[in-house]
């Protein structure tokens, strides 16, 4: 059955609002349908911008700020003007970040589009199972984006800490020290960290199999084993590669909080991971027990630096969520771009994770 839905769902791009998605979106509707789901359609729209130009905009600020910094170190007074600057360019970088990430979608009035998620239910569920639909391509994969997000870190926290050496040990008027070449070294390796995102630029070219036609079709298998369950909750979103427009959307129209059990990239290859948002979620020592009884290893961890995930979005809200996902370093080589074909999934992967969805369900329940 994987390996049948990868074939109809995975043969090609599902771009956020495009035709190609809502064909595979009305066969996912048919599918929950069959297994005893009320299904209903749920229009939104939202800003592409965040999703299109967030981490390249963000990027070349702190790019710049390092550099910036490096230059009035030097030029302009020494360590206290160049760390004030890096200091507030930081803040800069984080409240942006954030309010793109959080409102952007929704708040900023140009680049506007419009998609749908899919919500079935059973009865009055406050548990959901939720998986994105959408796919989009970039310049990088994942595997050089995750890499340059944490180097980036690494690096702004070196430029930060020279700064602060040298403001300890300023000459007494504070002038910078002609010989500190470390600083200038700092500031350029921010601005190589920074550099692929800058690139980071998104397309059409990915199938999605992996990313994430392997979790949508677990979440349909998993419902399939659920007949029985008298309360159930499914949401399909859209938009996920585009800020998780899609769940911001959704729990923007329904304040009521649940548990969202989301499932994103599932390989059939590597270690099953319960990613939290912040800390440790209520949530995953069910998924940790329901593995344990099917003879399972997950591993619980926060989100990797670098990846967004719908459970992001629930969580913000206040609900209580999770993403389950399986894979390696050559899946996060392969995600976001056109060879991430169905031809690289034999679909052992995917029958294991909708067994550790619907147990994760019972367990819930």
């Amino acid at each position: 059955m994987a390996r049948e839905l990868l074939e109809k769902i995975a043969s090609q791009s599902r771009f956020t609002g495009s035709d190609r998605e809502a064909r595979a979106r009305k066969l996912c509707a048919a599918l929950l349908e069959e297994s005893g789901l009320s299904v209903t359609e749920h229009p939104f729209t939202f800003s592409e911008f965040p999703g299109r130009y967030g981490v390249p905009m963000v990027a070349l600020i702190l790019g710049s700020v390092a550099l910036l910094a490096s230059h009035v170190y030097f030029r302009h007074g020494g360590a206290v003007p160049a760390m004030a600057l890096l200091g507030a360019g930081i803040i800069v970088v984080r409240a942006i970040s954030r309010w793109l990430a959080r409102r952007g979608t929704s708040r900023i009035s140009w680049m506007r589009s419009q998609s749908v998620n899919l919500v079935a239910v059973r009865g009055r569920p406050s548990l959901w199972l939720v998986a994105h639909l959408d796919t989009k391509s970039q310049t990088i994969p994942m595997l050089v984006r995750v890499v340059s997000v944490v180097v980036a870190a690494v690096v702004t926290a070196g430029l930060a800490g020279s700064l602060l050496f040298e403001w300890i040990n300023a000459f007494p008027d504070g002038a910078a020290r002609p010989d500190a070449l470390w600083i200038s070294i700092w500031a350029k390796l921010v601005a190589i960290a920074a550099l692929p995102l800058v690139l980071c630029l998104t397309g059409d070219r990915s199938p999605g199999a992996v990313d994430n036609a392997s979790g949508l079709i677990s979440v349909l298998l998993a419902t399939r084993a659920l007949v029985a369950q008298t309360n159930l909750g499914v949401i399909v979103t859209s938009g996920e590669e585009l800020g998780l427009a899609g769940a911001r959307a959704f729990v923007e129209s329904n304040p009521d909080r649940g548990i969202a059990v989301n499932c994103d990239t599932i390989d059939d290859h590597g270690d099953f991971l319960c990613m939290t948002q912040r800390g440790r979620s209520a949530t995953a020592p069910d998924v940790a027990r329901a593995a344990s009884r099917l003879g399972l290893t997950v591993r619980e961890r926060t989100i990797i630096p670098g990846i967004l995930a719908d459970s992001i979005a629930f969580a913000d809200a206040g609900w209580d969520s999770v993403t389950i996902s399986r894979g390696n370093l050559a899946t996060l080589a392969r995600v976001h771009t056109s060879g991430d074909t169905r031809e690289r999934l034999d679909g052992s992967g995917i029958a294991k994770a909708a067994r550790l969805l619907a147990a994760t369900v019972k367990e819930l329940d």
